[in-house]
């Protein structure tokens, strides 16, 4: 009689087990993915309006079968003082507009929904930030203002030349850091090597490399500034480095830019870069002499680089007194 109550109880728990698992193969639903919104312009100016839109033409279910059934679309955007839920249906693959009218980040989110419980929900987002320029960046110091054209920069004056202590801006030539206009006199804009020895306003140039060694000297953290951009700090903290800002140089990690490559932007937060007016022929090719720093190394880097394709940022010169 005991083993016979221990048989039953055996199968009750395999029956119980089974009986689970079949549960739990009839509530377990596929997804969707491939589905994508277009990427936010990542900085924008109060009152600029952007419109996201869904495509959904390579999407696919996880169970590998043909989507079935009614999909909803809800559209949801929180940052700032915003936090609003907006509701579409799938047919008329909807679009969906901000106006930023609040300095602040935002994240835009387009979750898909399936109306008769086909899929789970699933989502795919994008961020940006609206600024203020003249005050989203903090903590660079200045030994002097100048008018440089209708321009304001911040200067300073070192082995007989007054150096720009900002990446220069608000030229016709060069690009905007992912096409943001409104970061342009933060960041400074990106030049080729061909077009920074044009690019500096008149009565100023590109310094030498032997310029910028001699009198800038070999020390990262002497041109780094201990900066904040919408009140994060650009460098990193490293042991290694001590940043001091000690020549005023305000060097802040914007990257650099590959124009031969789709996305062309590179290294932000990361690395600071400037053209030199040197130029040198190796392997058969010319290419533009430029200096940077990584956030991790404590030393001023010597770097070769395309003069077509490599966009880099770029500081002007002229001599004291002029």
């Amino acid at each position: 009689m005991k083993k016979i109550s221990i048989l039953f109880l055996f199968f009750v728990a395999v029956l119980a087990v089974f009986s689970c698992k079949k549960t739990e193969e009839e509530t377990t639903l596929p997804s969707l993915s491939a589905f994508s919104i277009n990427t936010a312009t990542p900085f924008v100016r109060e009152g600029t309006v952007q419109t996201f839109s869904l495509d959904v033409s390579r999407m696919v279910a996880s169970d590998g079968k043909d989507i079935r059934g009614k999909l909803g679309v809800a559209w949801h955007i929180t940052g700032a003082t915003r936090d609003t839920l907006t509701r579409d249906v799938m047919s008329s693959n909807p679009s969906y507009t901000v106006k930023s009218d609040v300095v602040g980040n935002y994240t835009v989110t387009c979750y898909i929904f399936s109306m008769d419980d086909e899929y789970y929900s699933t989502s795919t987002a994008t961020s940006f930030s609206v600024i203020e320029p003249e005050t989203a960046l903090t903590g660079q110091e200045s030994e002097q203002i100048i008018l440089v054209g209708d321009k304001a920069y911040s200067v300073f004056n070192a082995g007989g030349l007054t150096w720009m202590g900002q990446n220069l801006y608000g030229t016709s030539s060069g690009v905007d850091y992912e096409g943001c206009e409104v970061v342009s006199d933060v960041f400074g804009r990106y030049y080729t090597w061909e077009e920074a020895v044009k690019a500096c306003p008149e009565g100023w140039r590109l310094p030498t490399a032997l310029e910028f060694d001699s009198i800038l000297g070999t020390v990262s953290g002497d041109l780094m500034v201990d900066a904040q951009f919408l009140n994060k700090d650009m460098w990193s903290y490293w042991p290694e480095v001590k940043i001091t800002n000690a020549r005023k140089f305000n060097a802040i990690p914007v990257g650099y830019m590959d124009m031969s490559q789709d996305a062309p932007m590179f290294g932000y937060l990361k690395y600071a870069c400037w053209w030199t007016a040197d130029q040198m022929e190796d392997d058969d090719e010319e290419w533009g002499v430029f200096r940077y720093i990584y956030e991790d190394e404590p030393t001023i880097m010597k770097g070769k680089g395309s003069k077509t394709s490599l966009a880099l940022t770029v500081r002007c010169v002229k001599e004291s007194g002029d």
